[in-house]
């Protein structure tokens, strides 16, 4: 009943908004958008007006982020340069932004963005058209934003926004923000696309060829002032075997004698034997979604969107490569009450142990449901308004697993079940203007904004995993975080090409309703008092910006508060162990960045120099041992982050019909202090921060062959980073490890000229051309092919 209450609530507030006569757009800031931009002269009113007519007014307003760095790309881009299957694909060559993506379809597709690394998912946030996109309840692998709410053929554009310098935005921009803006028609419009796809696969004993498709079909209208749109997007796909099956080689006496298995090695270089994998990952998602849009006036526009998705995965082929005596398939350890155990085993090369629970199967389900209103334009003369109240509610979230392989021989179908009851609300007003107090000099932006988010995990016993019988309980917790925020900044054009601006951020956080408890033959129940804090982020600027050149440098404080899986989430699955840390308190940061840019024409060269400092950073340690992962939180008391981001990016170099981009992000993070909690706690002093590249290069080049044909080459370069705080992981293309990876991609697409009235569009794509083997904590995909048709009317 509680997110019912407010989730009416949050609509209450964003309701009852008159609107007054509008005005037209300055020039001022239309220089401002160009500057931006991916092509500054050519989209320098894309922002405002943008090229469906009917979202300008839910694109106009102020630049209230104008002291972040940012990058943004359209769809046009994305269309002649991008394999994109799913939406995050859109912002994959942006600077300093990694994306865990680990297979098309990947439930668990993390973001990490400059010094904020991809485990790190409560460091970025995701919105698309205002509805927040971003999970505020968990991190690490489980944490990754609902890309699948959004289909990539509904995007007009993404832009990414570098650090929390704008005091819009929590802490919880530490590493960033991405926009995204879809598209609303103008006139009748019905689109259709369908994508086939296949990956040649050759790991851990398998020589497969796996597939998938993506079907894409949508309509929409425009009735006067009103527009609606709707699209039902379907994606499947297998995706290689997510976990190779490995374990430590000992001399130790003992161990059943079978045979197979390949030589392999532990992250830290030690001898290992690879047994097999956890077979592969199916996913198949249904988005069903529609958008309806009013305008009020010619600069204001409504809009309401409803998605639903239902997600579903399975992995029910796992393969081992071990055989007995008698040349039967070995699956690890397992009890006379089917119970999965650790069983020693031994081949020429050593002894090492297997658990009979990493050849388990499982099937997974996600049903949720995501909509919002929001108001968008000029409200009178002077003034605008930004405001959004939405709604998550994954209402069912249940994943089932086995304790032992199906074909083991004391399996009895007992397992696991898992039910994760993530919710959250949200509510977002922004009012900003260009005259402030009629003074053309003067900008001033401010607002408010809640946030309700809930979780809850539950684990139970099966005895029958494959008819989903429920049977006790052996976990429970969770908790909710709530967070009311009064921010404003306002910007002054002291002198012309010159402008400082100013602002400040309250934010007031509470935790609620905390929880932990295991049931079993003894029961232990722990409930959390409630707390709560509060703290002020001051947010500061000053630019230069003479004719075709900008020099800005931005300053920020932000706190981060910790989310509830951090907190509450404590619970044993059948190869994980997670321990919460209720007492954690609030990351407490600097962020300073100094930008230069140039404007070229149809282009620009950019650079940023950043320096983040932050206290009490919390970490997420995982350790893997025979399949068993135990993930904990702990504060690192102080690390220091300092980089550089060049970027160049021109449209028709030197009048040819070639597009240049190329970026460079340069970064060192490390611990600069760091006292061990507990006897068993090691000192990271001076280590370098885990899951961070120091060194990512992105580039592409794309020859416009003829006005419907182009073709385009893509570069992805990553060096290789630590997954661990001991910088003991040093061993290459092995699970568990992050590895310096090159991916070369191709695209082209061709327009045929079926119809005046039909865009009818063909292409063809590699991804990973070269089939590079590269690991970042999980396998990434070798050679994978793409064939696409869209058909718009």
């Amino acid at each position: 009943m509680k997110k019912y209450l407010l989730l009416l609530g949050t609509i209450y507030l964003g309701s009852g908004v008159a609107a007054e006569p509008v005005k037209a757009v300055k020039p001022a800031q239309k220089k401002e958008t160009a500057k931006n931009t991916n092509q500054p002269q050519v989209l320098a009113t894309q922002v405002i007006k943008g090229q469906n007519e009917g979202a300008e007014a839910y694109k106009w307003f102020p630049n209230t982020a104008k002291a972040t760095p940012t990058y943004t790309i359209n769809a046009e881009d994305v269309k002649t340069k991008v394999n994109a299957t799913t939406v995050e694909d859109t912002i994959r060559y942006a600077p300093g932004v990694l994306i865990r993506k680990r297979f098309m379809g990947d439930p668990n597709g993390t973001l990490g963005i400059r010094s904020s690394n991809s485990f790190q998912t409560a460091h970025s946030m995701v919105y698309a058209d205002g509805m927040p996109l971003h999970n505020p309840l968990r991190t690490t692998y489980s944490g990754a934003p609902r890309w699948s709410m959004v289909s990539p053929s509904e995007i007009d554009s993404a832009e990414v926004l570098y650090g929390p310098f704008s005091s819009q935005y929590s802490g919880n921009s530490m590493g960033g923000v991405i926009n995204l803006i879809t598209k609303m028609p103008e006139k009748f419009e019905a689109q259709m696309d369908a994508t086939g796809m296949f990956q040649t696969m050759h790991r851990s004993g398998r020589n497969e060829t796996l597939m998938g498709y993506k079907t894409f079909i949508s309509a929409g209208d425009r009735f006067d002032k009103f527009s609606v749109w709707a699209s039902y997007n379907r994606f499947e796909n297998e995706g290689q075997p997510q976990t190779v099956n490995a374990a430590a080689l000992s001399t130790a006496a003992g161990g059943t004698a079978v045979t197979g298995g390949e030589g392999y090695q532990t992250t830290t270089g030690a001898p290992a034997i690879a047994y097999g994998d956890i077979g592969v990952a199916q996913q198949t998602t249904d988005l069903f979604k529609a958008k309806f849009a009013y305008d009020f006036t010619e600069e204001l526009q409504g809009r309401f969107t409803i998605a639903y998705e239902d997600r579903v995965g399975k992995v029910d082929d796992p393969n081992t490569l071990l055989r007995d005596a008698a040349g039967n398939k070995v699956w690890g350890g397992g009890t006379a009450a089917g119970l999965s155990t650790s069983t020693n085993y031994r081949t020429a090369a050593g002894r090492f142990a297997v658990p009979g629970s990493v050849f388990s199967v499982s099937d997974s389900q996600r049903q949720a449901l995501n909509y919002g209103l929001g108001l968008k334009g000029k409200i009178s003369n002077d003034w605008s308004i930004d405001t959004t109240a939405s709604f998550y509610d994954a209402f069912k979230d249940r994943t089932i697993s086995s304790n032992l392989n199906p074909s083991h021989p004391l399996n009895q179908n007992k397992g696991q079940i898992s039910d994760e009851k993530p919710w959250w609300a949200t509510y977002d007003l922004k009012l900003a203007t260009d005259k402030f107090m009629g003074r053309n000099d003067l900008s001033f932006m401010g607002g408010y904004q809640f946030n309700h988010a809930s979780l809850n995990l539950d684990v139970y016993d099966t005895n029958n995993y494959t008819a989903g019988t429920v049977g006790a309980r052996t976990n429970d917790s969770g908790g909710a975080t709530q967070t009311n925020s009064a921010f404003s900044q306002l910007e002054w054009r002291f002198l012309p090409d010159w402008s400082i601006m100013a602002g400040g951020r309250f934010d007031h956080w509470q935790a609620l309703d905390g929880h932990v408890r295991t049931f079993g033959a003894t029961n232990n129940i722990q409930n959390y008092a409630d707390r709560d804090a509060s703290r002020i982020s001051p947010k500061a600027s000053l630019e230069y910006s003479p004719d075709k050149w900008t020099f800005r440098y931005s300053f920020s404080k932000a706190y981060r508060f910790p989310i509830a899986e951090e907190m509450f989430a404590s619970l044993s699955r059948l190869n994980s162990i997670t321990t919460a840390a209720p007492g954690l308190g609030p990351e407490d940061g600097y962020f300073h960045n100094f930008m230069t840019q140039y404007d070229i024409p149809r282009g620009y060269v950019r650079a940023n120099i950043f320096f983040d400092q932050i206290h009490n950073e919390i970490n997420s340690t995982s350790v893997t041992i025979n399949g068993q992962t135990t993930t904990t939180f702990q504060p690192i008391d102080k690390t220091e982050a300092i980089g550089v981001d060049l970027t160049y990016q021109q449209n028709e170099v030197f009048n040819l019909p070639v597009d240049l981009m190329a970026n460079t992000t340069i970064m060192d993070k490390r611990i600069i202090e760091h006292n061990p909690i507990g006897t068993n706690s090691a000192n990271y002093t001076g280590k370098l921060w885990d899951r961070i590249p120091r060194l990512q290069i992105n580039g592409s080049a794309t020859y416009h062959i003829t006005r419907p044909w182009a073709a385009s080459v893509g570069v992805r370069y990553r060096s290789d980073s630590y997954q661990t705080l001991s910088n003991t992981d040093t061993a290459a293309n092995v699970m568990g490890g992050t590895d310096e990876s090159t991916f070369v991609d191709l695209k082209t697409s061709y327009q045929l000229p079926i119809n005046p009235k039909l865009k009818s569009t063909i292409t063809a794509g590699i991804d990973n051309v070269f089939g590079a083997n590269a690991f970042e904590n999980h396998p990434y995909p070798q050679r994978t092919y793409f064939v696409s048709a869209s058909l718009k009317y």
